[in-house]
């Protein structure tokens, strides 16, 4: 499915190729969490494509076209694990070839500077320092050459350049990634008549390219979150989407009343959230290129934590009945057709669809304590898969519906911290431990980090300001998101996007 984003600029792309903790094993009891393991040079052929008389709001394609294959490696890269090497990589200062490109050299340096902090959000890589680089002048104009970089220990080496584009005040970027080891250019990319606005996602795009190079699935530089967010203490919440880390903040409610469970649809096109700006809790969708809100649920009580299935034609979510009961009830995308899709005796709330569409996880009072179950959407048999932990919740799936990850809270230690189990109840491993409570998880969409609000302090402790943290799946390389709010909670990882709508 094609991603679209509401940001009305566009680019045309083409390509130039030549080519730390540790896991902990659980085993679930009634109650309690028992730990099994430890505790604790560039000739280029390009398409020329005008767009002075291109028509409002058509589409652009932000995969460009590779006119010759990229090369690829033997053998992908695995990374992420603590024991895994991180990869050595060059990225000497981004350079111009003409005075007639409008960009300074501090630009030029900063744009190499974003670069390494786009990369630097894995942990996966290693920089080598800027001021070990071979001293020869403007290396990046220079044709590669791998014994240079070979004494440095590089394994990659980035090469930017910034070219006079056909547009008036517009620049391109040439990115090209080489492998010291055979010399050999693995990718190779242009971006063309970008701004200072467009060039930062034409790293980000290059990022995640780069990144399907070395390990085979690309990066998650072009997703965004949504979240709750306050700007101040006193007030309520309100909802906020970002980049992937936090950058290019933007407010998307500003309505006096508190606003929960923002969630995506999937397409990347629409966000959907709970509002009491009516004075009770309803539903409400956010659509990113019309900037329009409309109310999805109004005449249902305690509407509340929608999600959207894959298909983008239904969306799950709890409400009460007539008789005060609260269930999960379905609905078309337009907020029609509602339907009552579970009622036991118990309560059950926070629907998720499985990225799938086959499953649909959910907390139930089933058998007392909250816990999570999964119906079966083809079967309709529902089975649990929690057992320990006093109160489980904000089930969240991988990208491809094997695995959850969870919030549970842990009596023991009077913490809420985050699990992972496997979609059948089996393999649950801790992803969090005395870091303050952990909760509401979500992942992003290439499956290999998790997004989550916390309230560590810097000891540890609870009841710090609530922040967003991003970790590795397996709950390694934990660190806060620099997003300047008093609070920042409830984290949904948008899909990776695609296409954007032109001006």
């Amino acid at each position: 499915m094609t991603k679209k984003i509401s940001h009305k600029f566009f680019y045309f792309i083409c390509a130039l190729s030549t080519i730390q903790m540790p896991l902990i094993a659980y085993s679930q009891t009634d109650s309690s969490f028992n730990i099994k393991g430890k505790s604790s040079s560039f000739e280029s052929i390009q398409k020329e494509s005008s767009n002075k008389n291109s028509p409002k709001n058509t589409k652009r394609n932000l995969e460009g076209e590779d006119l010759v294959s990229e090369g690829k490696l033997d053998n992908t890269i695995d990374v992420g694990a603590p024991s895994v090497k991180k990869i050595r990589i060059a990225i000497p200062y981004f350079q111009s070839t003409d005075k007639a490109v409008p960009i300074s050299k501090n630009d030029l340096n900063n744009f190499t500077k974003r670069m390494n902090s786009i990369l630097g959000f894995t942990n996966w890589f290693e920089f080598i320092p800027l001021e070990s680089f071979p001293k020869t002048a403007n290396i990046a104009l220079q044709p590669f050459q791998a014994a240079q970089w070979k004494l440095l220990k590089a394994e990659y080496v980035i090469i930017g350049k910034f070219t006079p584009a056909s547009s008036l005040n517009k620049f391109n970027i040439e990115f090209r990634l080489f492998d010291v080891k055979s010399q050999n250019q693995l990718v190779g990319k242009l971006y063309t008549n970008l701004n200072m606005k467009t060039a930062d996602i034409a790293l980000k795009r290059f990022g995640d390219v780069l990144v399907g190079a070395l390990t085979g699935t690309p990066g998650p530089f072009m997703s965004q979150i949504v979240f709750v967010g306050k700007k101040q203490s006193s007030g309520y919440g309100q909802i906020f989407i970002a980049d992937f880390d936090g950058g290019n903040l933007k407010q998307i409610t500003n309505n006096g009343a508190v606003n929960i469970s923002p969630t995506w649809a999937k397409d990347g096109t629409k966000i959907t959230y709970t509002s009491y700006k009516s004075g009770k809790p309803e539903i409400y969708n956010y659509d990113l290129i019309s900037k329009q809100e409309s109310k999805l649920v109004s005449n249902i009580q305690n509407s509340s934590g929608a999600s959207w299935s894959p298909d983008g034609n239904t969306i799950a979510f709890s409400a009460s009945t007539p008789a005060g009961a609260t269930h999960i009830f379905t609905m078309n995308k337009f907020g029609g057709n509602k339907k009552l899709l579970l009622d036991t005796s118990q309560i059950e709330v926070e629907p998720a669809f499985s990225p799938n569409g086959k499953l649909l996880a959910y907390t139930s009072t089933k058998f007392g304590k909250p816990m999570i179950f999964i119906k079966d959407l083809v079967s309709n048999e529902t089975k649990r898969i929690t057992y320990a932990g006093w109160y489980n919740a904000s089930a969240s799936w991988t990208p491809d519906s094997k695995s959850i990850a969870f919030a549970s809270y842990d009596r023991d230690i009077d913490r809420w911290d985050l699990f992972k189990i496997d979609a059948d109840g089996n393999k649950i491993e801790r992803l969090t431990l005395n870091q303050g409570d952990n909760e509401k998880p979500s992942w992003s969409p290439d499956g290999r980090f998790i997004i989550f609000q916390s309230d560590r302090t810097l000891k540890g402790a609870r009841n710090g300001p609530k922040k967003l943290y991003v970790m590795n799946k397996d709950g390694a390389f934990q660190k806060a998101l620099d997003i300047p709010l008093i609070e920042a909670k409830q984290p949904s990882w948008g899909p990776s996007l695609t296409e954007f709508e032109e001006e």
